[in-house]
């Protein structure tokens, strides 16, 4: 990029948001940003983060993403407008800085654990918020300060979201009233691979504990992010496998080591439901991952529980999409969208 360019691009960044009182906002870390009216432009280099800012936002103020979230194939399904925007992120923590400011984002929103980029964005003029959360009160504070950044529309949704939230937890609370503690069954979660996991300080360790389970990793001390040896997860002998997504299903049920797991003989290794992302990951669809698992842990608890209508509901009110039967049992199971490729 040559100095005249990088200097042209800055000046159209900067005059863009001369025209509105600005106003500042202090985000998860304690860093103050200063916007200057509402946002149109943002971008994101994650796919739970862009599930965010689509389920408060319109889809074309999403200006700047990476070529993965482009081309994850139940955004293009459910939002096809994404294929109009700019991918000058590159995971894990690149970007194209003169890609990115052409796309003259307001805006850009990162994960906390992601301070290299933040670095580089930090001399461009560009506002950064930084959000993080591993349980449903972080996550609420981050939705609600990610409508707050953008604008009055997006806070109106912000509320809706938190209060959809609510809901659901005071639900799952209530079924849940009472239960013995011997009653909750000892959950191992698999997820980039058999052997990755996520123990305590987590959204995985969170909705396991909330839906009346017990998540064995967080039980013998692990931490987020953890992984653990073959011999581990034989001792614990789950009564419950829950994997991030089918490929990993398929590989533990495939393994010859994990043959004498209970989980494994008695056919309880089952796929996270996933749409946009995995329901079981920091998505947006994180709400119905507490329903799904609620039900799942405890059916008689929740036989009236109609997780179809809920996840309609969710993905009509906050995507403007209504899922067919064909799409909706996908999502379910964890599936690509109907005619295209297993792999996700």
């Amino acid at each position: 990029m040559t100095g005249r360019t990088l200097a042209a691009l800055l000046l159209a960044l900067l005059l863009s948001g001369t025209t509105a009182k600005a106003r500042t906002l202090t985000d998860q870390t304690g860093h103050t940003l200063t916007l200057a009216g509402p946002v149109t432009r943002v971008g994101t280099p994650g796919i739970s983060m862009a599930s965010l800012i689509l389920a408060l936002s319109e889809p074309q103020k999403l200006v700047a993403i990476t070529p993965e979230v482009r081309d994850n194939p139940w955004l293009q399904r459910i939002v096809p407008a994404v294929r109009q925007a700019g991918t000058p992120f590159t995971r894990p923590a690149g970007v194209n800085l003169e890609a990115l400011l052409a796309l003259q984002p307001q805006l850009v929103t990162l994960w906390t654990g992601n301070p290299h980029l933040a670095r580089r964005l930090a001399p461009l003029g560009i506002a950064v918020l930084n959000l993080e959360y591993h349980d449903p009160d972080s996550l609420k504070a981050a939705v609600r300060l990610l409508g707050d950044a953008m604008g009055p529309a997006e806070q109106k949704k912000a509320t809706a979201f938190v209060q959809y939230y609510d809901s659901v937890l005071q639900r799952v609370s209530q079924g849940l009233a009472g239960l013995p503690g011997q009653q909750r069954p000892r959950v191992y979660y698999a997820g980039a691979t058999p052997l990755d996991t996520e123990g305590r300080h987590s959204m995985v360790d969170a909705w396991i504990r909330l839906a009346g389970g017990l998540n064995v990793a967080a039980e013998a001390g692990l931490q987020a992010d953890a992984r653990i040896q073959p011999e581990q997860l034989l001792l614990w002998d789950p009564d419950l496998i829950i994997t991030l997504d089918r490929h990993q299903q398929q590989a533990i049920l495939a393994d010859p080591r994990w043959q004498s797991l209970r989980a494994v003989r008695e056919q309880r290794v089952l796929a996270n439901p996933g749409g946009i992302n995995a329901w079981c990951t920091r998505a947006a669809e994180s709400a119905l991952q507490l329903l799904w698992a609620a039900r799942l842990f405890h059916p008689e608890r929740f036989a009236g529980l109609d997780l179809a209508g809920e996840t309609r509901y969710f993905y009509q009110t906050f995507y403007h999409y209504l899922l067919d039967e064909a799409e909706l049992a996908r999502v379910l199971h964890g599936e690509p969208p109907p005619g295209t490729s297993a792999s996700r």
